[in-house]
């Protein structure tokens, strides 16, 4: 893990350097001395806005890393417990005194002549945030913070005894593109049944997250838990209506591509139908991409590619390897998925993953490779709040990087480099119906909190048969019933979903730039990153060469190239 000490890039100006911000006691007297501090001019305001960010940092940095020490070892009591310790007793303590800095700050907006390009942005996010808190809450949210820890444990602890040792869920991934169908039935069911042996108690476990979120939507006037998360997520741009007809668009656009997709599957199979274990191997029968075997050469690949994008960004990608924030390795007792934070006193990117040395994992670096480089573009920020984007666009650096970083994946896949591109645009046009299933279900869930557990998943069950009817689920509807148990960002981040298939399209516009004038496609998307969450999502997309829309009007062109680039590989 990486040192806890402030960076000396960005010494401590407010805050004593000593500071230790995992007990409470330390941290309430600046709450209070922001608080009662008076604000007279707009130098006034500016320099409190950097102490306060100044103080959140350090606050958030010491939340990350005993989050980031947890999902590194789930199974690690002692770092449990010292994350849950500071969710339990240090956050819920700051959460009243934050009301009151935002509050102070509107009141200075209203009184003081700010620049109102610089914090309009700032002022939008403040004012949504006093309308949505409720102190009523607190225990509430820490409730929620909790239970997700219990998810994280459970599935950390999923393993699967195969070819006489325990593997991991995603090891036992791996399997599933192996040429023999009989080893890759076997592998996904041991690993489907694994999961089904804690169905009950995730069912449990997210059945109490719905009440929970139900209730905070509800003390803080909302009608359900979807209209108190698009405020929370500030979806200022966009509405429930418009994600719902993103659902319509995809239904209509990308689903009858991916069934062309899994026809030709199909024959190439040579089979009647398509099972979940077909939809990974080579439909050609040729072996499985294994693009490396340790993750240092994982890491040292994605660094050449990253060079040869952008020098700069190389560079950043290697400064980031010395500091040992990279934790890459699937192993027991790690939590699934992967994720890219950022500790945020020392503006220092942190990327975890799980993996093990497929072609996936490949394009995982370079996914959160690109949220590294957003991240460590936003570092000269000197206000926390402006440190971050909107998800939308954050996705667009992460997504964008995949796309950008395509014509140099040679550097993993050789004279396999058309196959892994096929693949890759694959993957791309599939993921929407996918994506759109996640999130048409928290839509039911969140709006339909009295249908229960088996309402909820009998309208999962509509879904896959709506977004996934090329499978062919017979005898797998218990599988299927559960499927969505999977999916982490269900449990941990409700709503967060949408975003991936917003995200997706911006990158496959920055990918299509790339096609005209790469250096200018990375100098445009570079120049987007580079703004942080200083303007609005719209504007965001507009800096970086995009176009902020997910209609069916924006989503068929790009359907279509990527078609065409899958037919020309």
């Amino acid at each position: 893990m990486t040192n806890p000490t402030p960076a000396a890039e960005f010494p401590r100006q407010y805050v004593t350097p000593d500071a230790d911000f995992g007990t409470w006691a330390v941290a309430e007297p600046y709450f209070r001395e922001l608080t009662e501090r008076p604000l007279g001019n707009v130098a006034q305001v500016e320099h409190w806005l950097r102490d306060v960010s100044e103080l959140e940092a350090g606050l958030d940095e010491e939340g990350t890393r005993r989050y980031t020490a947890m999902t590194c070892q789930t199974d690690d009591p002692v770092r449990q417990q010292r994350y849950l310790d500071f969710i339990e007793n240090v956050q819920p303590h700051a959460e009243p005194w934050r009301d009151k800095l935002r509050r102070k700050f509107i009141a200075a907006a209203d009184e003081q002549p700010l620049p109102a390009k610089r914090y309009e942005v700032l002022i939008r996010s403040t004012r949504n945030a006093i309308e949505l808190y409720r102190e009523e809450n607190i225990p509430l949210l820490v409730e929620d913070q909790k239970l997700k820890t219990e998810y994280q444990a459970i599935t950390g602890a999923m393993t699967c005894r195969y070819e006489g040792r325990e593997q991991t869920l995603q090891q036992m991934a791996r399997y599933l593109e192996e040429p023999d169908r009989i080893v890759r039935e076997e592998t996904w069911r041991l690993a489907a049944d694994r999961f089904l042996q804690d169905a009950e108690q995730l069912d449990a476990l997210y059945g109490k997250m719905v009440t929970v979120r139900h209730q905070v939507a509800a003390n803080a006037g909302c009608g359900n838990f979807r209209e108190y998360m698009f405020r929370a997520l500030e979806r200022f741009d966009y509405t429930p209506a418009d994600c719902l007809a993103f659902h319509d668009a995809i239904e209509q656009v990308c689903a009858p591509a991916v069934y062309e997709l899994a026809a030709e599957r199909k024959r190439k199979l040579g089979l009647t139908s398509l099972r979940p274990w077909d939809m990974a191997v080579d439909p050609d029968g040729r072996p499985p991409l294994r693009p490396f075997e340790t993750d240092e050469q994982l890491a040292a690949g994605c660094s050449r590619i990253f060079h040869q994008v952008d020098a700069e960004l190389g560079q950043i990608f290697d400064t980031l390897r010395e500091r040992g924030t990279l934790d890459l390795g699937s192993r027991k007792g790690k939590a699934p998925g992967g994720y890219q934070v950022v500790f945020a006193e020392r503006r220092l990117p942190f990327i975890f993953m799980n993996a093990v040395g497929t072609e996936t994992d490949v394009r995982t670096l370079l996914h959160e490779g690109g949220h590294a480089f957003h991240s460590w573009a936003c570092r000269p920020e000197p206000l926390l709040a402006y440190r971050s984007a909107p998800i939308e666009f954050a996705e667009v650096a992460s997504m964008g990087m995949e796309h950008l970083a395509l014509p140099f994946n040679r550097e993993f896949f050789g004279a396999e480099t058309a196959r892994a591109a096929r693949r890759f645009f694959e993957r791309n046009v599939c993921f929407f119906p996918f994506m759109a299933a996640v999130d048409a279900f928290q839509h039911h869930v969140y709006t339909q909190v009295d249908g229960g557990l088996d309402n909820w998943k009998d309208h999962w069950q509509t879904l896959t048969r709506r977004f996934a009817s090329e499978l062919d689920l017979s005898g797998l509807e218990r599988h299927d019933r559960q499927s969505w148990q999977k999916k982490q960002h269900i449990y941990e981040v409700p709503f967060y979903y949408v975003e991936y298939g917003i995200a997706q399209l911006g990158a496959l516009q920055v990918w299509k730039n790339s096609l005209d004038d790469c250096a200018r496609a990375v100098a445009l998307y570079r120049r987007g990153l580079a703004l942080g969450g200083t303007r609005p999502l719209p504007e965001l997309f507009e800096a970086a060469g995009l176009r902020f829309d997910f209609s069916e009007a924006t989503l068929r062109p790009l359907i279509a190239a990527a078609m065409k680039r899958i037919a020309t590989a």
